[in-house]
């Protein structure tokens, strides 16, 4: 199985910590829009002494894609792993989400009888 290349295209929103993510393959052919939040710690100094400690994390709403689903875990590792290097906080955890398959197929061209 040959592992496949994403290249991620990141432009600022007018939203702080919150970007819109372009992905394409390989061949520079689209492969999804995503919109990624950095979820930053507050300082200890802004924290009650017994906060517990969180970690940074990323939040990437894949808002389009023409990704299938028997690729979608190989998609999800490329994908984190680019945009982990994309910013200067070690970030460990990165969460995806995905359009709901209501939301998608309700589109108001299926005879729903």
């Amino acid at each position: 199985m040959e592992m496949k290349n994403f290249y991620v295209k990141l432009m600022a929103t007018l939203w702080e910590n919150t970007y819109r993510a372009v992905i394409t393959d390989q061949n520079e052919q689209y492969a999804a829009t995503a919109r990624v939040i950095v979820n930053i710690p507050l300082p200890p100094e802004a924290l009650p002494p017994n906060a517990p400690q969180v970690e940074a994390q990323l939040l990437v709403l894949v808002e389009d894609g023409t990704i299938s689903p028997e690729d979608l875990i190989e998609f999800e590792t490329i994908l984190a792993a680019k945009i982990r290097e994309k910013f200067q906080y070690e970030i460990s955890t990165v969460f995806f989400y995905y359009p709901s398959p209501e939301d998608v197929l309700n589109t108001g061209t299926i005879d729903q009888k």
